[in-house]
């Protein structure tokens, strides 16, 4: 019998409750062999499928069910399906194998692919739809006369007759070859996505991360402005769960494509200690939610306008904002935004005004020294009026993220050499209570000549630090540079030494955004990323590059930042720096500055940081 999570007799906990149609393939597919595993209604981004079945040989099939009547539901002109309603047909705009064929290509893209696989799903990720009240022959009749695209060719369809066959027949066992680590990724995000009763024990929170998890005023809108390291991100991670746990439907955004992906597995992580579904909570980037909502309209037979001038990254926006004016977009009953300096005003009040229910929460955290893309939207209280906020910011400032040591060296470097608001990382009386205990911090700063040198020296200082430091595992340690040349040049040198890594950094821009949707913080090897895409993430163990561009210090700001307490141990930077207006900052940060000296630095004493 195959696995099911959650249990059929848990099933009553589910977002949606099964109807009888899904509850006869549910019983189906228990009916699978005990290498299957099958995930009741898991949480994939934005979508949530009836049932994914995962065999550590035979590979993933996404199910969508169709409990649809006989005689209700007809081939109409125009590849369409109409429905009768009232005694009338209306036209229909549910398309199940292009529901099947999107569970499939995310399943793929998301979870299941390796950052050099190939972009388009192989047969080891198939989807399939099942309509239980027709025949297998009268179903593929009624949705082969929709028009599908090609993708949607390869969506299997079958009756309700192909639920008294073998149950393998339904989810297929083709030849394929899997790889492991892809399986075991698609367990560990689907394990996390669905309802169980696991019990996990609930982490320590700070007074500022418990501030925004409780919202002890109840109030619907929520500005916080913290530094780097203050539980915003933690804060609004368990806000999203408690919420889950009071079942409402929840929609967390971020501009970046890669911190979506890691406050999906903080979110999953809080909804199982509090013992919710996570199926209630969708973590999206921005731009992917305008991408899904521009395509579901569209879909819908709406024209979306785009002004003429519009940047080409932005379109997809443009086309959501269109939709929603003309009534087209979710509704979620809260919608939390991290990162809050990256979104802008046009954006807030799109959310404000289409996309949160009239009484929804809504929550915006940002760090305005964090402002990489200079949007200054936040920076004043003329700038946000029509916002929709009412009252004061609220202020973190206490950061638990960063070792004591390195606070006053990050707040000095912000100090020289950024520019704007600042907001200073101090350390809370109680850091060590909510922290653990303190170990001084092993830092090395190394300046170099050129940027042309900078990737390579790079991956030098990663394969320094896994030889040097034989208490880190090649998965603590995270390297991040500006440009994705330099991190090619990284990994290089990386790779030849025969450490495995996992990165983001590509020649094109399409094969970029394929490996940004592919970076998991849980995933095997070192971790590299460039800056701005590893903003709001964290590590025990940072290698990290500065260029000679004028926003580079600014960048370099946000990367010291993600160093992060070490558990049980001291946590390691080491800094390849190329910009010469920072060449002085050596002797703040660290002793050593030679080149031809491969030890790593005591840390600086507190009377020499001032």
């Amino acid at each position: 019998m195959a696995i099911m999570r959650p249990p059929l007799e848990e099933c009553d906990r589910l977002i949606t409750p099964l109807n009888e149609g899904e509850r006869r393939v549910a019983e189906k597919l228990s009916e699978l062999d005990d290498d299957w595993t099958v995930y009741v209604q898991p949480r994939l981004a934005q979508d949530i499928p009836d049932f994914v079945a995962v065999h550590p040989r035979l590979g993933v099939c996404a199910i969508e069910v169709k409990h649809w009547a006989r005689g209700k539901y007809r081939p109409a002109d125009g590849g369409t399906i109409e429905y009768l309603s009232g005694g009338v047909w209306q036209s229909s705009k549910e398309a199940p194998r292009y529901q099947a064929s999107r569970y499939r290509s995310t399943i793929y893209e998301h979870f299941f692919a390796q950052p050099d696989d190939s972009r388009k799903p192989t047969k080891a990720v198939r989807a399939i739809v099942v309509l239980p009240e027709w025949s297998t022959a009268d179903a593929e009749k009624l949705l082969s006369e929709q028009a599908v695209s090609p993708a949607e060719r390869d969506v299997a369809v079958f009756g309700g007759d192909a639920l008294h066959r073998p149950a393998s027949e339904l989810v297929g066992t083709p030849p394929v070859e899997v790889n492991r680590a892809s399986i075991a990724r698609v367990h560990q995000h689907l394990k996390a996505s669905v309802f169980t009763l696991d019990f996990v024990p609930a982490p320590k929170l700070s007074p500022g991360a418990k501030n925004i998890a409780d919202n002890p005023s109840d109030a619907r809108r929520r500005r916080v402005r913290g530094s780097a390291g203050c539980g915003k991100t933690y804060g609004l991670a368990v806000r999203a769960a408690r919420l889950a746990a009071e079942r409402k439907h929840v929609l967390v955004l971020t501009y970046n494509v890669t911190l979506a992906n890691y406050l999906r597995t903080l979110v999953g992580a809080r909804c199982t200690e509090l013992r919710a579904s996570p199926t209630f909570v969708t973590c999206v980037s921005f731009h992917g939610l305008c991408s899904r909502i521009a395509d579901d309209a569209e879909r819908a037979g709406l024209t979306c306008d785009v002004p003429e001038g519009t940047k080409s990254y932005d379109v997809s926006v443009a086309k959501a904002m269109s939709a929603g004016a003309q009534g087209f977009s979710p509704r979620y009953d809260a919608v939390l935004v991290d990162e809050g300096q990256d979104f802008n005003l046009d954006w807030w009040n799109f959310l404000r005004i289409h996309v949160a229910k009239p009484d929804a929460e809504m929550l915006l955290v940002a760090d305005p020294t964090q402002d990489i893309y200079e949007n200054k939207a936040w920076t004043d209280e003329e700038s946000m009026k029509g916002s929709g906020f009412a009252g004061n910011w609220t202020l973190l400032t206490g950061s638990y993220r960063l070792p004591r040591d390195m606070a006053p060296i990050v707040n000095t470097f912000a100090d020289r050499y950024v520019d704007g608001e600042r907001i200073h990382a101090d350390i809370p009386d109680d850091h060590v209570a909510i922290s653990g205990e303190f170990f001084p911090t092993r830092r090395r700063w190394l300046n170099i000549a050129s940027t042309a040198e900078l990737g390579r020296s790079v991956g030098e200082a990663v394969v320094e630090l896994c030889r040097t430091d034989d208490d880190l595992s090649p998965a603590d340690i995270v390297f991040l540079c500006e440009e994705h040349e330099q991190g090619l040049d990284a990994v290089k040198v990386i790779e030849q030494a025969g450490l495995p890594v996992h990165h983001i950094f590509a020649k094109h821009s399409q094969d970029q955004a394929r490996r940004k949707r592919r970076f998991w913080p849980d995933a095997p090897g070192i971790k590299g990323c460039t800056v701005q895409s590893y903003k709001g993430w964290e590590t025990p163990a940072l290698v990290m590059g500065i260029g000679a561009k004028p926003h580079s210090l600014r960048l370099a700001y946000v990367a010291m930042t993600r160093l992060r307490v070490r558990e049980g141990g001291p946590a390691t930077i080491s800094v390849v720096n190329a910009h010469h207006g920072a060449f002085t900052f050596d002797s703040t940060f660290a002793v050593w500055r030679q080149l031809d000296v491969p030890l790593w630095a005591p840390p600086v004493p507190a009377e020499r940081l001032g």
